[in-house]
């Protein structure tokens, strides 16, 4: 973080001084050579700091190890959260879709499972339903498997 206020100091300072001298300068061509010059500075006065602070971040990498069984790559964790968010978003549909029919649910459980290395199926889907509702049993797994295309297990409670 001192770097980031080196950065703002210098750039502050660069400007003020820019300012101060663009006054006693009034000629056109030397003005403009003068503002060239001072707008490089303070771009190179912006960078050094982020140049060193990215070369900080690669070494600190190279010296991090993790267990080979813990590590994960990119594609696997975008994944995993994709399949989370997925089967998160199904179960809620599931209920509001039974809810909207008349059967509100207690919870629905989406099971996800990999057809091959680019299809997600779900596998299966496991109701908790209030046993009041036990009389509309065929009609809250014929509503699924409409919407789901899998016949779901139901739970009475």
């Amino acid at each position: 973080m001192s770097g980031l206020y080196t950065v703002a100091a210098t750039v502050c300072g660069c400007c003020i001084v820019v300012a101060l001298l663009s006054r006693f300068v009034s000629d056109g061509g030397t003005q403009k050579l003068l503002s060239m010059v001072i707008g490089a500075f303070i771009v190179c006065a912006m960078l050094v700091p982020a140049v060193r602070a990215v070369k900080g971040v690669a070494l600190n990498g190279r010296s991090l190890t993790v267990p080979a069984n813990e590590a994960a790559t990119a594609d696997e964790a975008v994944n995993r959260e994709v399949l989370l968010l997925t089967k998160q978003n199904l179960e809620t549909a599931l209920c509001d879709i039974l809810s909207q029919n008349g059967y509100p649910i207690q919870r629905a459980e989406v099971v996800l499972a990999l057809a091959d290395d680019t299809r997600v199926v779900i596998a299966t889907i496991t109701l908790t339903v209030d046993a009041a509702y036990r009389d509309g049993e065929k009609r809250i797994a014929d509503i699924t498997e409409r919407h789901f295309t899998v016949r779901p297990h139901i739970v009475w409670e």
